[in-house]
C-alpha cells in the first residue's frame, strides 16, 4: 500500500463511490478540505489512478495563489485535454469558451454562457468511457473557474461526470457553497501515524507516536517531514521533543527551514521562481541573469528536493512550500524579483503579468504602471474575466496620482467586480470613489452601477431613488445612459409597487434631449404607462403603441421587453405574450442568461392569465432557477411568489407554503411589493379553496390599499374576484359589495370581454335572489372568450353551484360537467374535486380523465421544444443544460406521455395541445 494513504480507507471508499455514480451516469461529485499536509493530494492520485483502470478519461488541474487573479487559468489547464470536442456543442457556446480560454479572439459577453459550454464539453467529453475532472488547491482556483464549476457541479446528475476537488480549511474560498458534497481529511490515528512513520523508516516509542499526534493534529505532512528530523533518543523518548513542533501553518514553516539551510543565491533564486507564476523556466532564468545570478540558481534547490525542473517548466515540490518560499522574503526581496520579472515579459502580451509584476514592484503612484494595469484589465474583461480585471484596476487605481482618473478607475473596478459577482466589493469601490469624484458624468455612472445592485439583490425602493439621482446625474452628458438609468428605475418600481412612479419618470425621460431613439422611445413607453395607471387611457394607448413601434425599429431586447409591459397594461395580452416571449427567444440563442428571469416573470403572469398552468409553473421555476444562478435575488423572490401562487392553485398546500415564506422572507426584508403582495395572494387562495374564507379575506384585505414596497395596485386589482368571492362565502356583505364597487370602477369601461365576465360573476356570488343570480351568471358566461379558461371555468364551477341549490340540476350538471373536464385538464385538483363533489351531488357519477400527465417542469419545456422540432442539441442550447440531460429527461417523458418516437410526440403536440399546457 501506499504510505501516503495510510489510515485513508474512509476517504477512499468515499472517492470510489464518486466514480462509481459518474459510471452510472448519476454524476459524481466531492470535495476533500483539510489543512495543508493532510493528504488531500494523495487521495487524488489514488482517485486518478482508479479513474484510469477503470478506462474513464481523466483532465486534471493545480490551483496556484500566484494565478488566482487570472481569469479560467484553471480551466484553460482543466479543459486543456479537451478542446477537440469544442466542435460538438452548439456554436454560440464554443465561441463563448474559445474566448474565454484565448483559443480565440472572441469577446466574451456572459460568462455563464461560458458555464453552459463547460457542461457541454464534460459531457460530450464522457459520453464513451466517462470523464473525472481532478482539480487540486482549489482554494487558489480563480473565481471564474470556481463559478463555472459550481454552475456544472449542480447539473451533474445525469452525466457521467465526476467532479473530484480538494482545498484547504479556509472561512471563505471561491468553491464554498455549503451544498457541495464534502469529505474532511483529518488527521491520522495511533495505529496509522505508526504505520506511517514505519513506512518511511522511523520507528517511535508508543508515547513518543501519541505525542507527535497531539502536537501535530496527526498532519501526515507534518509527521513525515519531522520524523525524519527527529534524533534517535528524541524517537525513543529518553529526550523531549522540540517545542514548538510545527502545527498547520507551522508546516510551512518546517519547509522555510529547510529553505534556509541553502546559499542565499539559492534562496533568491526560489523567490523568482515563487514569484513566476506559471513555471516557465526560461522566465525564471532571465529574471536570475538580470538580477546577477547565475543560471543554475536553482540547481541547489533542486538537489534538496524543493523543486523540479523538467522539460521547460519549474515545479515547487508541494504548494505548501511555495507559499512558504514566496511570505517568507523581505519586502526588498520581493520588489527586486518582481521588477526583474517585469523586465523580462513583454508589454505586448496584455496578460496581466508584466503589469502584476510592475505593481509589485512599484514604490508608490506610478501612472505609467496603472495605465498598463488599466489596459491589462480592459484585455482581460474582454476575454471574460472580471474577477482578474477588477484585481487589476484595483491595483490601477491605488497607483494612480489623478484624483479624476482614479475615482475613473474604481468606477471601473466596481463595474468589474459586479460583472464577477462581488457585490460587496463592488459597494466598497462606489463608496471609495464618492468621497473623490468631483465631475457628474462619473458619480452618475457609480450611482447607476450602485442602482444596479441594488435592483437584483438589495432594498427595492432605495434602488429606485438611486437610479432617478444617476438619471439626473447624468442627463447633460449622456442622455441615452440617463435614459436606461429611468427604465432601470422603471423597473425597480415596478418591483416595488410604486406605479405612481411611471409618470414621474417619462416627465424626466421628456427633459433629456430627444436626439436619440433610445430616449424618444423611453419617453414614449414610460409616460404611456404612467398614463394608463392614472386612468387616461387614451393618451396612455397612443404613447404606448407609438414606443412599440420604435422599440420595434431598434430591436432593442430592453425597450422591446417594456413595450410588452405597456401593451399588458393597455389590457393586449396576446401581444404582450409576443413581444416578451420574442426578447427571450432572442436571450436564449444568443446565451444571455441575465436577460431571461425579468422577461420570463411577464411570460408567466400572461400563461397564468391564460390559464396554461403547467406551463406558467414551469417557466417560474426555470425563472426562479435562473435568477439565483445569475445572482438576481430579487427576482428569484418573485418567481418563488409566482410558484407560490400556482402551487395554490393546484393544491400543493406544502409546496405553496414553503414558496410563499422563502418569497416573503427575501421581500418584506428588501420591500419587494410585487413578491410580497403576489405571496399573500398565494396564501389567500390556498385558505379560499381550502374553506378558510375568513382568513382569505384577511389575507386579501391586506392587498387592498397596497403602499410601495408591502403590496402592488396590480396585484391588489387582479386579486379582486378572489376578494368578493371570499367577503360574499364569510357573510362579509358590506366588504364584498365595496369590492365589486371598486371592480366596477377598474373593469366596468374595459373593453376586453374577459374583464366584464369576471365583473359579471363577482355581481352574481352578491346577489341574494336566485333569479338575479342566473342572469348575471348566463352573462358571464355569454362574455368568456375562453382565452382565459381557468376563469371560464370558475364560472361555470359556481353557477353550477347555485344551479344545483336553485334545483335546476340538469343545467347544473352541464356547467360542472365541463368546469371539472377544464380544471383536470389545467391540473387545478382542488377545484376539479369540488366540482366533481358538486356534481356527485347532482346523481352524476364521475370519474378521472385518464389523459392526465405528471410531467415536471424541466420534463414539460424539454418536451414542448422536442414536440416542436428541435434537436437534442438545440433544446440544451435553449435551456441552459447539456445534451446528455436532455436525453436523460426525454427519456422518461416518452412512456409518461404514452409516446415511442419523436414523430409521436410532435402528433400528440398538435393534436393535443392541452397535455403540454
Amino acid at each position: 500500500m501506499n504510505p501516503v494513504l495510510v489510515g485513508r480507507a474512509v476517504e477512499q471508499a468515499a472517492l470510489d463511490h464518486t466514480l462509481g455514480e459518474a459510471e452510472a451516469s448519476r454524476g459524481g461529485l466531492l470535495v476533500l478540505h483539510g489543512e495543508p499536509g493532510a493528504g488531500k493530494s494523495a487521495l487524488l492520485n489514488h482517485a486518478r489512478t482508479c479513474a484510469e483502470a477503470k478506462g474513464m478519461a481523466v483532465v486534471q488541474a493545480l490551483g496556484a495563489q500566484s494565478e488566482s487573479e487570472f481569469a479560467f487559468a484553471g480551466l484553460h489547464q482543466l479543459l486543456r485535454p479537451l478542446h477537440r470536442h469544442l466542435s460538438a456543442i452548439p456554436g454560440a457556446q464554443a465561441d463563448a469558451l474559445s474566448g474565454a480560454l484565448r483559443l480565440e479572439a472572441s469577446r466574451v459577453e456572459d460568462r455563464f454562457l461560458v458555464s453552459v459550454a463547460v457542461l457541454s464539453l464534460m459531457t460530450e467529453a464522457a459520453s464513451g468511457t466517462g470523464l473525472v475532472c481532478v482539480l487540486d488547491n482549489a482554494q487558489w482556483v480563480d473565481q471564474p473557474t470556481a463559478d463555472t464549476l459550481l454552475f456544472v457541479a449542480r447539473r451533474l446528475h445525469t452525466e457521467r461526470v465526476a467532479l473530484l476537488l480538494a482545498q484547504r480549511d479556509i472561512p471563505a474560498g471561491p468553491l464554498s457553497d455549503p451544498a457541495l458534497p464534502r469529505l474532511r481529511v483529518g488527521g491520522l490515528d495511533e495505529d496509522a501515524t505508526s504505520k506511517l512513520l514505519a513506512a518511511t523508516g522511523t520507528v517511535p516509542d508508543v508515547a513518543v507516536v501519541r505525542e507527535l499526534i497531539t502536537r501535530t493534529r496527526g498532519n501526515p505532512l507534518a509527521l513525515t517531514e519531522l520524523g525524519g528530523a527527529l534524533s534517535e533518543e528524541q524517537l525513543r523518548g529518553q529526550k523531549p521533543l522540540p517545542v514548538p513542533l510545527p502545527l498547520g501553518e507551522g508546516v510551512e514553516r518546517a519547509f522555510l527551514d529547510r529553505v534556509r539551510l541553502l546559499p542565499e543565491e539559492a534562496q533568491l533564486a526560489l523567490v523568482v521562481a515563487a514569484a513566476e507564476e506559471i513555471g516557465d523556466l526560461s522566465s525564471v532564468v532571465t529574471a536570475l541573469i538580470r538580477l546577477g545570478l547565475p543560471e543554475t540558481g536553482l540547481d541547489a534547490a533542486e538537489e534538496a528536493g524543493l523543486v523540479s525542473v523538467r522539460g521547460g517548466h519549474v515545479a515547487f515540490r508541494h504548494s505548501v512550500v511555495r507559499t512558504a518560499v514566496y511570505s517568507g522574503a523581505s519586502f526588498t526581496q520581493r520588489r527586486r524579483v518582481h521588477g526583474a520579472l517585469a523586465e523580462v515579459l513583454l508589454p505586448r502580451a496584455r496578460d496581466g503579468r508584466r503589469a502584476w509584476h510592475l505593481a509589485a514592484a512599484a514604490m508608490g503612484p506610478d501612472e505609467d504602471v496603472a495605465a498598463e494595469l488599466a489596459d491589462a484589465a480592459e484585455h482581460a474583461r474582454v476575454r471574460g474575466g472580471h474577477a482578474s480585471a477588477t484585481a487589476l484596476l484595483e491595483r490601477a487605481a491605488r497607483l494612480t496620482p489623478d484624483v479624476d482618473v482614479r475615482a475613473r478607475r474604481l468606477y471601473e473596478t466596481a463595474r468589474a467586480a459586479w460583472e464577477a459577482g462581488r457585490a460587496q466589493q463592488t459597494e466598497d469601490c462606489i463608496a471609495e470613489a464618492e468621497l473623490i469624484v468631483r465631475q457628474p458624468d462619473v458619480l452618475g455612472r457609480l450611482l447607476r452601477l450602485r442602482g444596479s445592485v441594488q435592483l437584483r439583490g438589495g432594498v427595492i425602493t432605495e434602488a429606485l431613488r438611486t437610479l432617478s439621482r444617476a438619471a439626473d446625474c447624468l442627463a447633460e452628458s449622456d442622455p441615452v445612459a440617463a435614459a436606461r438609468c429611468l427604465v432601470q428605475a422603471a423597473e425597480a418600481a415596478s418591483y416595488a409597487g410604486d406605479l405612481s412612479h411611471f409618470g414621474k419618470l417619462g416627465h424626466t425621460a421628456s427633459r433629456l434631449s430627444q436626439d436619440s431613439p433610445v430616449v424618444r422611445c423611453t419617453q414614449s413607453l414610460l409616460s404611456g404607462i404612467g398614463a394608463v395607471v392614472e386612468g387616461d387611457m387614451a393618451t396612455g394607448r397612443t404613447m404606448i403603441e407609438q414606443g412599440m413601434d420604435e422599440a420595434m425599429a431598434l430591436n432593442d431586447p430592453s425597450l422591446v421587453g417594456w413595450a410588452g409591459v405597456g401593451a399588458l397594461y393597455l389590457g393586449e395580452a396576446a401581444l404582450s405574450l409576443d413581444l416578451c416571449q420574442g426578447v427571450i427567444d432572442l436571450a436564449r440563442t444568443s446565451g444571455h442568461i441575465g436577460a431571461l428571469p425579468g422577461n420570463l416573470d411577464f411570460v408567466v403572469i400572461l400563461e397564468l392569465l391564460s390559464g396554461r398552468t403547467a406551463h406558467a409553473a414551469s417557466l417560474a421555476d426555470e425563472g426562479f432557477r435562473l435568477a439565483r444562478e445569475t445572482g438576481q435575488e430579487n427576482l428569484a423572490a418573485v418567481h418563488l411568489a409566482r410558484l407560490a401562487l400556482l402551487h395554490a392553485l393546484r393544491g400543493n398546500e406544502t409546496a405553496c407554503r414553503e414558496a410563499a415564506d422563502a418569497a416573503l422572507g427575501i421581500a418584506m426584508r428588501r420591500r419587494i411589493g410585487l413578491a410580497v403582495a403576489t405571496a399573500h395572494h398565494a396564501l389567500a387562495a390556498l385558505a379560499l379553496i381550502g374553506g378558510e374564507y375568513e382568513k382569505a379575506l384577511h389575507l386579501l384585505d391586506l392587498l387592498a390599499s397596497p403602499e410601495p414596497g408591502t403590496g402592488h395596485p396590480m396585484v391588489s386589482l387582479l386579486s379582486l374576484p378572489d376578494r368578493i368571492e371570499a367577503a360574499v362565502r364569510a357573510h362579509r356583505t358590506d366588504s364584498a359589495r365595496a369590492a365589486v364597487q371598486r371592480l366596477e370602477r377598474w373593469q366596468d369601461g374595459s373593453v376586453t370581454s374577459e374583464a366584464r365576465a369576471l365583473l359579471a360573476r363577482s355581481r352574481a356570488l352578491l346577489a341574494q335572489d336566485d333569479e338575479q343570480s342566473i342572469a348575471f351568471f348566463e352573462e358571464a358566461l355569454s362574455l368568456h372568450s375562453g382565452s382565459v379558461p381557468v376563469e371560464k371555468a370558475r364560472t361555470e364551477l359556481y353557477f353550477g353551484e347555485r344551479l344545483r341549490r336553485a334545483r335546476k340540476r340538469v343545467y347544473a350538471r352541464r356547467c360542472l360537467r365541463s368546469a371539472a373536464d377544464t380544471l383536470e385538464r389545467l391540473h387545478m385538483e382542488p377545484w376539479t374535486e369540488r366540482a366533481r363533489r358538486e356534481l356527485r351531488a347532482t346523481g352524476e357519477t364521475t370519474r378521472r380523465n385518464s389523459e392526465t400527465t405528471a410531467l415536471t417542469p424541466q420534463e414539460l419545456r424539454i418536451a414542448r421544444l422536442a414536440a416542436q422540432g428541435n434537436s437534442n442539441r438545440e433544446i440544451a442550447g435553449q435551456l441552459f443544460l447539456s445534451r446528455r440531460t436532455v436525453e436523460y429527461h426525454l427519456y422518461k417523458v416518452f412512456p409518461k406521455l404514452a409516446v415511442a418516437s419523436r414523430a409521436d410526440l410532435t402528433r400528440l403536440y398538435y393534436s393535443n395541445p392541452s397535455l403540454f399546457e
